[in-house]
């Protein structure tokens, strides 16, 4: 963990936290979902993603935890033949998100290497820099070595069709998974 401070004095970290959480609440308040997030962070769920009204459906309210990771931008990490972000998960994390009883996914969000650069402002709007991308490891084996660079297709994008995509699939008790950014 970094140990770098933003100008306000708290840790680039908790910054990332803040940031990544933000990019959620906007996603949440265009589609009319709900966030709650835990008092304390001890099995891997950063947040949860909450709807109600899904009447007809397995779960009428239905869940989805998440884990958010926040990474700066390199472009060492992104292969364009492929379209896919390269993110480096460790196995504690990797093995929560594997679990099917409970839908849950990774979330990673990308933002610029400066943090003044990560939220752009001006007289008509704010706008968070750059995108958050999501991943399933639902149904996975957990991992036997201490890590995986996981490859995301960077069309999965998270969008509020995708949230509601996501929602869908929970409320159905699907076991989420990877779409390429197609949701039928």
């Amino acid at each position: 963990m970094s140990s770098s401070r933003g100008q306000g004095g708290s840790l680039t970290s908790h910054s990332k936290e803040l940031v990544s959480i933000s990019y959620m609440y906007a996603i949440c308040a265009q589609t009319g979902l709900n966030l709650s997030d835990p008092v304390i962070d001890n099995d891997g769920v950063d947040t949860t993603l909450r709807g109600k009204g899904y009447h007809g459906y397995t779960w009428s309210k239905p869940k989805v935890d998440i884990q958010l990771k926040c990474t700066r931008f390199k472009r060492k990490n992104i292969d364009f033949k492929t379209r896919t972000l390269s993110f480096n998960l460790k196995k504690i994390n990797y093995d929560e998100l594997t679990d099917t009883e409970y839908p849950s996914i990774l979330i990673v969000n990308t933002v610029p290497t400066e943090q003044d650069n990560w939220i752009v402002q001006n007289n008509h709007s704010l706008g968070l820099r750059y995108n958050c991308y999501w991943y399933s490891l639902m149904g996975n084996k957990p991992l036997s070595k201490q890590s995986r660079t996981l490859k995301i297709p960077l069309s999965q994008r998270l969008t509020p069709e995708a949230v509601l995509w996501l929602m869908e699939q929970a409320a159905h008790k699907r076991v989420i998974e990877n779409t390429g950014g197609v949701y039928v």
